[in-house]
């Protein structure tokens, strides 16, 4: 197993700062991050600023240690992160921290990028396919709060084509260089294959708390199939043939899940010739940069799941590993019903 510390992320005992955004909305940061409590960005005698997401405030974070000379550092979500969703309250159980930018952010390399090009040379790839067993054994993506259970599809066998509605105005889709012109390329390429075209749109929408590109803003012919039976993400893949998405997570989980993925825009699994790209042109461009490097999907699974995140309790702030994460992550599925 690789070692829980990473050059790229702060060293421990770093005082770091951040905006008053991430102070008050991810307390639990600094101890993840084995860190002082974070300052203030403008604050004296600190070593580095970190800032959470894209939005504003992260803008903010990063020109403000780019005045100041100081490291910048970006975090995240990880891959694995909650059973129920993070708008509902719930803390997560990985965070991902870079040094080079996000991995959503195809504008720029990330070290997620670096990670799965080192891991193309093979050194984690067994690693790599003992994690995607054990998360393809239990069900498991980002949020879990949706039964893992076979949907009802009804009795057209014919080819089935899922197609990954996301939440509109997301950060993660024009930082992947995609926009709304990517979704009616692909419902517009869909509906030339004279197969069954799947819809299933975003655990946020699904709740309620936001809309989707191509169910809200009217981008769907009528003969699509809006999926209405709310399952898991994972189960939902097992039973189709393939996924077409723009930049969503659900890509990733197929191609663990041995399916074909076909890519709009420049997701960070797409461009190591494990997906079929339709990329626009600077989604293109980026994706070209990745080109050289042939990573196995478990080379993908080891940079992504092992490499990059930092996973903890998110009760108690104890240190994991990802084989200890998933199974919690499990075992609270199984016992919230």
């Amino acid at each position: 197993m690789p070692d829980q510390h990473r050059p790229w992320r702060p060293a421990p005992g770093t005082p770091l700062g951040a905006t008053f955004y991430v102070r008050s909305g991810s307390p639990f940061l600094a101890n993840w991050l084995e860190t002082p409590p974070l300052r203030g960005t403008l604050s004296p005698g600190i070593a580095g600023i970190v800032g959470w997401g894209g939005r504003a405030p992260a803008r903010f974070a990063r020109m403000a240690a780019a005045a100041r000379g100081l490291p910048y550092w970006a975090v995240e979500d990880g891959f694995l992160r909650s059973v129920a969703l993070g708008k509902s309250g719930a803390l997560p159980h990985s965070i991902v921290i870079d040094d080079l930018g996000l991995y959503f952010d195809a504008r720029r390399p990330s070290r997620l990028e670096a990670l799965i090009r080192d891991a193309a040379a093979g050194r984690w790839r067994g690693e790599g396919e003992a994690v995607r067993r054990l998360v393809v054994a239990e069900g498991l993506t980002k949020y879990n709060h949706l039964p893992h259970r076979v949907p009802d599809l009804g009795s057209d066998r014919r080819r089935r084509i899922l197609l990954v509605d996301q939440v509109a105005g997301d950060q993660s889709i024009p930082a992947a260089l995609g926009d709304a012109a990517s979704f009616r390329r692909m419902a517009e390429d869909a509906a030339e294959t004279g197969a069954r075209c799947l819809v299933r749109t975003h655990p946020d929408v699904m709740a309620g708390y936001r809309r989707g590109y191509l169910a809200d803003l009217g981008l769907l012919p009528p003969r699509y199939e809006l999926l209405a039976d709310q399952v898991s993400a994972p189960a939902l893949v097992e039973a189709v043939d393939e996924v077409w998405t723009v930049s969503s997570q659900m890509g990733f989980d197929a191609l663990m899940r041995g399916k074909a993925v076909r890519t709009y825009a420049a997701p960070f699994y797409a461009g190591w010739g494990l997906t079929e790209d339709r990329p626009g042109a600077a989604a293109g461009r980026a994706l070209a940069r990745r080109s050289g490097a042939s990573p196995t999907v478990d080379d993908l699974t080891a940079a992504a799941l092992v490499l990059y995140p930092i996973y903890r309790d998110p009760e108690t702030g104890r240190r994991r590993d990802v084989h200890e994460t998933i199974a919690a992550l499990a075992a609270e599925r199984r016992s919230a019903g």
